[in-house]
């Protein structure tokens, strides 16, 4: 399995106005790293609470259907709002697009996935023979995303900041802000 993103949010859960305000910067002299920061940040949370946060376009190519989907395919990343295409990709290259009407998407699930109604179709090839591209994420806009996790991506910012020159750990604040929005885990 591998997920490559096609299009990527449309911005950052923070704005780094955001993030300044938040550390305290009055100067522009670290804008750069700052951003850089916080796209940091975006992605340790996403990590740990398994959900991506502002919504984008992405590719899922499967070897195989997993066999834990019961009748379909679990997605890698979630919640999942809209199925774009589902193909089949042949040991030529040459693609099958699986029509639409012949699956259902279950994307507010923990593990969302995709349900075919009349069973699994055949993979075409033994690796990379699924591809399905769909949005991902919890929100369209920062606006509209979790105020919890907005706070919690600024309190890894602000780690990050601080901590640039060694190690330190997501701050234990952060994952109380995470908990309510991570996927259960059975």
């Amino acid at each position: 399995m591998s997920i490559s993103i096609i299009t990527p949010p449309a911005s950052e859960p923070v704005s780094l106005a955001e993030a300044k305000l938040f550390l305290r910067v009055d100067h522009t002299a670290e804008d750069s790293l700052i951003s850089t920061i916080i796209g940091a940040a975006r992605e340790a949370v996403e990590h740990a609470c398994g959900r991506a946060l502002i919504q984008r376009r992405v590719r899922e190519r499967l070897d195989i259907w997993r066999r834990d989907a019961v009748g379909g395919a679990v997605l890698g990343v979630g919640p999942v709002s809209n199925v774009a295409v589902v193909r089949l990709i042949a040991a030529n290259g040459s693609e099958s697009v699986i029509d639409p009407a012949r699956y259902r998407l279950d994307g507010a699930r923990d593990r969302p996935r995709l349900i075919f109604e009349s069973g699994l179709p055949a993979t075409m090839r033994a690796a990379g023979g699924v591809e399905i591209d769909y949005d991902a994420g919890l929100a369209a806009t920062p606006e509209t995303l979790p105020v919890g996790l907005r706070i919690a991506v600024l309190q890894v910012v602000a780690t990050l900041y601080e901590a640039r020159g060694g190690d330190a750990p997501l701050p234990t604040t952060a994952h109380a802000l995470m908990r309510p929005h991570a996927p259960v885990r059975l």
